[in-house]
């Protein structure tokens, strides 16, 4: 890949393209919490950001001054920011997660070709597994989003939840998703135990 991004104390995101690696293409303005994690989706078309208590879904698309389409990787998006989509946790399940878990390490759903569109994105909170179905919250028109004022945020998620704290989850790679599902095995590994198997039978919503 020739790009990379960096989340930063900040709350800023930070895009950089291979010639650029002093200064940055785009910078996503921050919304108060330091951003702790960032992921890029394979086509570089949506970044995710991890704060403590939220996800940050950001689009990196935007149409320069000649009418082209880029990514902010490639060119400055200027005022041609969209706004970001925020994800996060009711207030019972923040309650349940407890008030010393933070979000840790979100991303999305693991492709390495550019016909392939990531699925979901996870993110890990105490003893939860945080799944959102990513074709859904990429969306405007998404439910969640049509009577909110300001900034968006998606509450509908389902979550894996274990007996020990979660040290990180993942989406395997699509080549070993099972035959019955187009999805590929979630893997979670607490301290004593790594995990894997199909979200489709182990979430509640």
């Amino acid at each position: 890949m020739d790009q990379s991004s960096v989340g930063s104390l900040d709350g800023k995101i930070r895009l950089y393209s291979s010639s650029s690696m002093r200064q940055a293409k785009t910078a996503f303005p921050g919304l108060g919490s330091p951003i702790t994690h960032v992921d890029v989706t394979y086509d570089g078309k949506w970044i995710l950001g991890t704060t403590d208590t939220y996800l940050i879904l950001i689009c990196a698309l935007f149409t320069d001054k000649d009418g082209k389409t880029k990514t902010g990787f490639a060119g400055r998006m200027g005022n041609r920011i969209s706004a970001p989509r925020l994800l996060k946790l009711n207030p019972l399940d923040s309650h349940l997660a407890g008030a010393n878990n933070k979000f840790r390490n979100a991303q999305f759903s693991w492709v390495t070709e550019n016909s392939k569109q990531e699925r979901h994105l996870v993110a890990t909170v105490g003893k939860f597994s945080v799944i959102w179905n990513f074709q859904q919250v990429k969306i405007s028109s998404h439910e969640c989003y049509l009577n909110q004022v300001g900034l968006k945020s998606c509450y509908c998620y389902k979550i894996v939840l274990k007996d020990d704290s979660i040290v990180d989850s993942r989406f395997m790679h699509e080549k070993f998703a099972v035959s019955d599902s187009p999805e590929a095995p979630l893997v979670v590994a607490t301290p004593m135990k790594v995990s894997s198997f199909s979200i489709s039978s182990r979430l509640r919503m």
